[in-house]
């Protein structure tokens, strides 16, 4: 978190804001309870990114960035501005630099999806993980607009619900 702080930092000037997606979102979200080897990123690419990372360190191998004295890897596996994406997002301070984290109502969105569409049990756990340890605090209203216009993401997402809510009694 402090490295992507860092990038944050080196990266404000241009206007370019590197946002924490996938596995390391979910790691942050769950407070460990998952684990990555990976930082993904939405994130522009283009000469000023690689200049930043350079100067923070990094080697860049195809669209990773690699800080071998850290043994970090960041990947920008999503572009800037993913499509979708207006849940307002998380912003940490991590010893005074800004980290900006996906929204969790995305991550679940993005997790219910991979469960529905790629039959992947282990995102439908992690969906259903994430809605229990931040139930009070998603925007539920958002999330099932977002998956209204396909029936079986809509249908799983009430079974995530309808979990949330047994949990509670």
């Amino acid at each position: 978190m402090l490295a992507l702080g860092l990038l944050g930092r080196e990266l404000a000037p241009l206007r370019i804001e590197p946002i924490l997606v996938g596995g390391a979102a979910l790691e942050f979200y769950t407070a460990g309870g998952y684990a990555t080897h990976d930082v993904d990123l939405a994130l522009s690419t283009g000469k000023d990114v690689d200049a930043a990372f350079a100067r923070l360190g990094f080697v860049k191998e195809g669209r990773y960035w690699y800080q071998e004295e850290l043994d970090l890897l960041f990947e920008a596996p999503a572009p800037a501005g993913l499509p979708g994406e207006d849940a307002p997002r998380t912003e940490v301070c991590i010893d005074g630099l800004r980290v900006v984290v996906i929204s969790v109502e995305d991550l679940l969105l993005d997790r219910l999806r991979a469960w529905v569409h790629w039959r992947s049990d282990e995102d439908g756990r992690w969906a259903r993980r994430l809605a229990n340890l931040h139930r009070d605090r998603i925007d539920w209203e958002y999330v099932r607009k977002r998956t209204e216009a396909l029936p079986e993401e809509a249908a799983a997402l009430r079974r995530i619900e309808q979990d949330t809510q047994s949990e509670d009694t």
